[in-house]
């Protein structure tokens, strides 16, 4: 008779591997489909439109287009990509994360789960899936797949990627599904649709996020019983940033100084004091100058604009200021400890 610690076990593990073939099939499934589709509906393509473009569209390196135009070799390359990435992150994370006892599957305590760092988990579980969904979707795009459906494949991309994490949480005994990540994996990989189908105004509100190992990282003194620096959270800083020439109207935008486009401002959430202690802590809300980089011109190169779309995730070390707990000036602020 199997044990229950072995039924766990293999939930886990076939459930990892029904994630695994969702993320790695599915655009194949759908580009049947769209192919057997009217091109009539896809979304914001009118006809005549002879040129077969999507608009509007994010100037990101990749080709928006109203129908799918599937280059096999790129998407036999973006598959076998996607699942060396999932089988080496995975197996990164878990070696970095799970190395705790098991159990049965079971949730996390709610009340408990909604105050622990400061939150600083749960704005991270944002970031990460908008990350990846946005990524993902430039991705699909690459590979010959239409506007439409690259922005649904990439959300579902990232929402997947996250489920998986969650589904393996749900085993360990430190941890447990939670209802609340799951909700912020929605948001992310929801968003990121949401900037690619309007690109205006959202295309000027962005996660951003910041950096550096913290004191208590380097020095141990974390009690959690991961020690990754994926949960320094005292080490991070997350944005919400906002180009302030891309969020006005588009009459507005004609007398707009060019050379002040790229800027913006930024509102970073970061928490010191939680290495002892995940309730405790200290809340810091800060607000800074931002820049675009995506406004710095680098003519017709696709790469180049691909490369400074992902980068514009991180936020520069600009001025900001510190406005609680207590009021603080930085010149140039990036992390607590840069």
């Amino acid at each position: 008779m199997i044990s229950e610690t072995r039924t766990d076990k293999l939930i886990l593990i076939v459930s990892i591997l029904v994630v695994f073939i969702c993320m790695n099939i599915y655009p194949l499934i759908v580009f049947a489909e769209e192919k057997a589709a009217d091109s009539s509906s896809s979304f914001r393509c009118f006809k005549p439109n002879p040129d077969n473009r999507y608009r509007p569209s994010i100037d990101d390196g990749t080709k928006w287009t109203c129908t799918s135009d599937v280059k096999l070799l790129r998407l036999g390359t973006i598959i076998a990509g996607f699942s060396i990435f999932d089988a080496i992150g995975f197996s990164k994370i878990s070696e970095m994360q799970y190395n705790t006892e098991t159990g049965p599957f079971h949730f996390h305590h709610g009340p408990s789960d909604i105050r622990e760092y400061k939150q600083m988990d749960k704005i991270g579980h944002v970031v990460e899936s908008y990350w990846i969904s946005h990524l993902t979707s430039k991705i699909y795009r690459w590979g010959g797949i239409s506007a439409s459906k690259s922005i649904w494949l990439g959300s579902l991309t990232g929402f997947i990627w996250m489920m998986q994490i969650e589904v393996t949480d749900g085993f360990f005994k430190a941890w447990g599904f939670s209802y609340y990540d799951l909700i912020m994996n929605v948001i992310g990989s929801g968003y990121s649709a949401l900037q690619q189908f309007y690109p205006y105004p959202f295309k000027g509100i962005k996660f951003k996020v910041s950096y550096s190992p913290s004191q208590a990282y380097k020095k141990g003194l974390y009690s959690t019983v991961s020690k990754s620096w994926l949960d320094d959270y005292e080490g991070f800083t997350f944005w919400l940033a906002v180009n302030i020439y891309d969020v006005l109207p588009a009459n507005w935008q004609r007398s707009y100084p060019g050379w002040l486009a790229p800027w913006g401002i930024s509102i970073g959430h970061g928490v010191q004091d939680i290495a002892q202690n995940v309730f405790n802590g200290k809340r810091e809300i800060i607000i800074g100058l931002d820049f675009d980089l995506t406004k710095i011109p680098t003519g017709d190169s696709n790469l180049l604009k691909f490369i400074k779309d992902e980068l514009n995730m991180v936020r520069l070390p600009l001025p900001a200021v510190c406005l609680y707990p207590t009021t603080f000036w930085f010149g140039f602020y990036f992390s607590q400890d840069l």
